[in-house]
This record gives C-alpha cells, structure tokens and sequence, in this order.
C-alpha cells in the first residue's frame, strides 16, 4: 500500500534537516537594503519636471 503524501513528506524531511537548516540560515543573512535621501526622492518624483497649462493651449514647466 502507498504512503499517503503527508506521510512521504515527513519522510523526506527526515533525511534531509540539515539542508532544510542551511536554507533557513541563508535567509537570515540578508541585509536590509540602505537607500542614500536623494535616491529617495528620485524614487517619490521629487526632482522630476511638473507641467502646466498656459496661453493658447501650450505646457509649460514651471519651477
């Protein structure tokens, strides 16, 4: 008779801890990425070109 799927998983994880530990480890080990405050604000729009509405129908850019 076949073993069900939850029985051959918990076999499998039997023989295999130690890679299941060093998987878990390596996740540890990731450092949060460190952004400088201009690569903020060019990420939040900050520095880009706002455009409005004069005369005649033309954009314009104003500062």
């Amino acid at each position: 008779m076949n073993q069900t799927f939850r029985d051959q998983l918990k076999q499998w994880e039997k023989q295999h801890k130690e890679m299941i530990r060093e998987g878990r480890q390596k996740n540890r080990k990731r450092k949060p990425e460190r952004l400088s405050e201009d690569e903020i604000k060019d990420l939040m729009g900050i520095n880009m070109p706002t455009y409005k509405r004069g005369k005649g129908g033309s954009w314009r850019i104003s500062r």
